[in-house]
């Protein structure tokens, strides 16, 4: 017997007991006028026994209303829920549910194995493994999967969640499922376009390198058998273009690569940061030097990261060159580190021009140059863009902050702390 139909059956009983109660007190009252007392406590009990039946007669309509609007929003977000006792195994699941099963509802839903054997045999396993690892491990899980049998061979996400007990048991699985298929296919739609310009860029870079090589070689070599000046001057302009292009291509070809890279894990090792560091400033000595800046750090030589050596130097030559292009001579460049809960956060600090808040947002996008000092021939407007991908195959998050123009800038980002090397 459901909740609503006890409390239409305790309003029932409650109004016989009412008219009991009143014929019974007439009686009394007419039989033995001295007992009257237990009489009218009886009543006021009778009494109050229904106004309670339909307080919660009112509380029932309520959950029904509210059941029913959180059913229509659940088909409204293409949603569904549901809720396991992992003692007994009865589960619960929402009407939209069954109807994203393109299933009739049931009182009980079906038992866990039967859930399983509805997935695609192709999913089946690893979903049965992670549920079965989050209920281990009293934690969450999120998988995708396919229905077995399903024609339109829709993609759906179920996520869950392991409540335990007070002795720390597991002991309810609750959860939602939802369907993602047009997601899904536009993600994968999104993700086939990427590598097709990531392909396109790679081949255009390749294309541009073979003709650049002779006029790299050569344009200098006619310059310095050059007396005229007007020719010099047309042929420095020539040089300088070329060069500009070269590292255009190299960039280029560099961000292709990172971008298409999909096991960075393999070359990772634990790493002493502040060596990185180092390794980065040697490459840029002379080019500090003749800028009149200086670099300074603090990092730790027990310091760690976990990381692929050759990316972290550099991702700092990146930052170290960036910082010196855009600042004044007699500055300084400052590194910082700090290792909290397995991370180390860094800080890559300069007292150059700045970035105001409108150009924040599109520093590490591809080939954006904010100022119109960033429009120059050294700048590729790839540099930061090459930072951020090598920051994000590590695993971790990059961001700018800047307190406006003048007002140098700082690029923050984080990295997996390493163990012992």
């Amino acid at each position: 017997m459901n909740v609503s139909r006890r409390i239409v059956a305790l309003f029932f009983i409650s109004a016989f007991l009412l008219g009991s109660g009143v014929s019974f007190f007439v009686q009394l009252i007419f039989h033995t006028p001295g007992r009257h007392l237990p009489q009218v406590i009886g009543l006021i009990f009778v009494l109050m026994f229904i106004a309670i039946a339909g307080k919660l007669l009112h509380y029932q309509q309520a959950l029904n209303r509210a059941k029913q609007n959180l059913d229509e929003a659940q088909q409204l977000a293409g949603l569904g829920s549901w809720e396991r006792d992992l003692a007994t195994g009865k589960g619960y699941w929402s009407d939209n549910h069954y109807r994203l099963f393109n299933l009739p509802p049931r009182t009980v839903a079906p038992n866990m194995e039967e859930f399983f054997m509805m997935i695609h045999e192709e999913d089946r396993q690893q979903a049965r493994e992670t549920v079965m690892e989050a209920i281990r491990t009293n934690g969450s899980y999120e998988i995708k999967y396919r229905m077995d049998g399903d024609a339109g061979n829709r993609v759906f996400l179920s996520r869950g969640k392991v409540r335990h007990s007070d002795s720390g048991e597991p002991a309810t699985l609750i959860g939602t499922i939802q369907d993602i298929t047009h997601k899904h296919r536009r993600d994968q739609f999104r993700e086939g376009l990427l590598k097709q310009k990531d392909l396109f860029i790679s081949r255009l870079g390749h294309d541009l390198k073979t003709p650049l090589t002779p006029l790299v070689a050569l344009l200098p070599l006619i310059r310095s058998r050059t007396e005229e000046s007007r020719q010099q001057e047309l042929l420095d302009l020539c040089i300088n273009n070329v060069n500009h292009i070269k590292d255009l291509v190299a960039k280029t070809l560099q961000l292709a690569r990172l971008t298409s890279s999909d096991d960075v894990a393999s070359g990772c090792f634990d790493l002493q940061l502040s060596v990185s560091v180092d390794s980065s400033v040697s490459r840029l000595a002379e080019i500090f030097r003749n800028h009149g800046i200086a670099i300074e750090h603090s990092i730790p030589s027990d310091m760690t990261v976990r990381g692929n050596r050759e990316e972290l130097e550099e991702l700092f030559t990146q930052l170290f060159s960036n910082a010196v292009k855009f600042s004044p001579p007699g500055s300084r460049v400052t590194v910082e580190a700090v290792c909290e809960n397995a991370v180390v956060a860094v800080v890559v600090r300069d007292d150059g021009i700045g970035l105001l808040p409108e150009e924040l947002p599109h520093i590490f996008d591809d080939f954006y140059k904010a100022d119109h000092s960033r429009h120059l021939l050294g700048s590729s407007g790839l540099g930061l863009t090459i930072c951020r991908r090598i920051v994000e195959n590590h695993g971790g998050r990059i961001s700018a902050s800047s307190p406006g123009r003048d007002g140098g800038t700082a690029i923050s980002f984080t990295l997996e702390a390493g163990g012992s090397v």
